[in-house]
């Protein structure tokens, strides 16, 4: 059967569709993968006519069509899905990825049919199905519109399938280029790594699914709910799996530099199993090696394994340095002194690592956001690098429930997945403080010292600065002028003068076997 996947994604790894067309492949399906990448991270279609009229091209013989979509690239599948029906292409469409997952309603009002969930299993079910003349209404997993191409007349949605428990049974992500395209200015060009804005200089590598925790702003949250009772969540791949992918991944493409460990749970596995890992790695691969962490699987026997790693970046998300909001607000269970003994432990073993906030959630008393403000102040320099991202009301997670009982959003505010991802601050008092986070950030980030940090928040937080906020042009200016100044500060001084000095002391070398 011949079938295309289509990412919406601005960047083109594309990791869930791969494994999605990988599991095709492997039932000897023939598969496209066209990459609708941009050159901007933005949530709103910005390709060129040429490349959307490359892409209709592509799908002429194609029997089946597939569409991969997060909340923010919504209206980029809206936008693709309207121009292949414009065409008079017949192929039934697909939508699958987390959007589709936590709102169906809204993607099967578009769609022929949404995958909810896993893709694997499902979609090679159906096209098995529509191959050999079955049923493809029956297929687990997957719900159809109301007079779609697949000719029912009503509304059908199926009981989701059991996760797959042993992640190790997929085959490897998909990452044929012969069989993939990727759009830019003039058409759809090949997916050579050239043509992949650096997708195969840091390898993106999964090496587990599902999260145990249950943090309230968070995707795998809403996830999780929806799959009670489909089996385990929370599953890893073993050490033997991930090295047997990362040695064909180096054999395929020489020219990756770095891997990068894209789930969380890296570090939840045994003591033990880290030093396994560890020896193998340097052995068998030895490229830099970023990965993500949680403060609560952080131990010291842990970071001195990754010590001896060649490792590039260890990212950490904090998101609140305030007890109160960690526990009542995102319901994450993080002491404070655990996040503090693990900022400690990475700097005793100088481990490069990069700390995540929330910021922008009004939800949040201010006295919290002060609090995180002087955590900052008092527990970061050095070689951290700290980030800041504003919160998101994703549905189906808790937060997003919220947001809309309390009147914040609607139930169905299409409109505003458009500024998911987008990092814009609103003018509001409320963000006062979030603007003053990021100027203390800034100020940690470069390394200044302690006590300045706090003269700013004190400056931030007086009564002066408070009765200016009544007035609708401080706000503005706060901002202006915080963005004004980081943008003379990172081009004029920081990219060209303090960058490349703190990169060649900071890069880490490959492990020699």
């Amino acid at each position: 059967m011949k079938i295309a996947l289509i990412s919406t994604y601005a960047h083109p790894i594309a990791l869930g569709m791969r494994y999605v067309s990988s599991s095709l492949k492997a039932a000897g399906h023939d598969v496209k993968i066209l990459l609708m990448s941009s050159r901007r991270d933005t949530a709103k279609p910005d390709w060129s006519r040429a490349a959307v009229e490359a892409l209709i091209e592509h799908l002429r013989d194609r029997d089946l069509i597939g569409l991969s979509l997060v909340t923010n690239t919504f209206h980029r599948a809206c936008v693709l899905t309207q121009r292949i029906r414009e065409a008079g292409l017949r192929a039934p469409i697909i939508w699958g990825g987390t959007h589709p997952t936590v709102a169906p309603d809204e993607s099967l009002a578009i769609a022929d049919a949404i995958c909810v969930g896993e893709g694997e299993h499902a979609l090679r079910e159906l096209a098995a199905r529509l191959e050999g003349g079955g049923d493809p209404l029956t297929v687990p997993s997957l719900s159809f519109r109301a007079g779609s191409a697949f000719g029912n007349s009503e509304v059908v949605r199926n009981r989701l399938a059991p996760l797959e428990q042993d992640l190790d049974r997929f085959p490897f992500p998909d990452w044929d280029l012969s069989t993939q395209w990727v759009a830019a200015k003039d058409g759809l060009v090949p997916a050579r790594p050239e043509n992949l804005r650096g997708a195969l200089d840091t390898l993106r590598v999964e090496t587990s699914r599902g999260c145990p925790f249950h943090c309230t702003f968070c995707n795998n949250t809403g996830l999780q709910i929806l799959h009670q009772g489909c089996g385990k969540w929370t599953r890893l791949r073993s050490i033997e799996n991930v090295l047997a992918e990362l040695r064909e991944a180096r054999a395929r493409f020489p020219g990756i530099r770095a891997i990068n460990f894209v789930d969380d749970l890296f570090l939840v596995r045994r003591e033990e199993e880290l030093e396994e890992f560890t020896a193998r790695y340097n052995e068998q691969i030895g490229l830099p090696l970023e990965l993500d962490a949680f403060p609560n699987t952080v131990t010291e026997r842990k970071v001195a394994t990754l010590a001896r790693l060649p490792i590039q970046l260890v990212s950490m998300g904090i998101e609140s340095a305030s007890q109160d909001t960690l526990e009542n607000i995102y319901k994450r269970p993080t002491p404070l002194k655990r996040v503090a003994e693990a900022i400690a432990l990475f700097k005793k073993y100088r481990i490069r690592t990069e700390y995540h906030y929330l910021v922008s959630n009004p939800f949040e008393p201010e006295q919290n956001v002060i609090e995180t403000m002087r955590f900052i102040a008092d527990h970061h320099r050095g070689r951290a690098v700290l980030r800041v991202f504003p919160l998101m009301f994703y549905p189906g997670t808790p937060l997003h429930k919220r947001a809309c009982e309390s009147g914040l959003i609607a139930l169905r505010d299409v409109a505003a997945y458009d500024y998911m991802g987008t990092g814009a601050l609103q003018f509001a008092r409320h963000d006062y403080l979030a603007i003053w986070l990021r100027v203390v950030l800034s100020l940690r980030n470069i390394g200044g010292p302690s006590w300045l940090a706090h003269g700013i928040i004190n400056f931030a937080t007086s009564g002066l600065v408070r009765r200016l906020l009544d007035h609708r042009w401080f706000c503005p200016s706060v901002f202006a002028g915080y963005v004004i100044g980081r943008k003379l500060w990172r081009n004029f001084i920081y990219q060209p003068f303090i960058r490349p000095f703190k990169y060649l002391r900071s890069r880490p070398q490959a492990a020699t076997t």
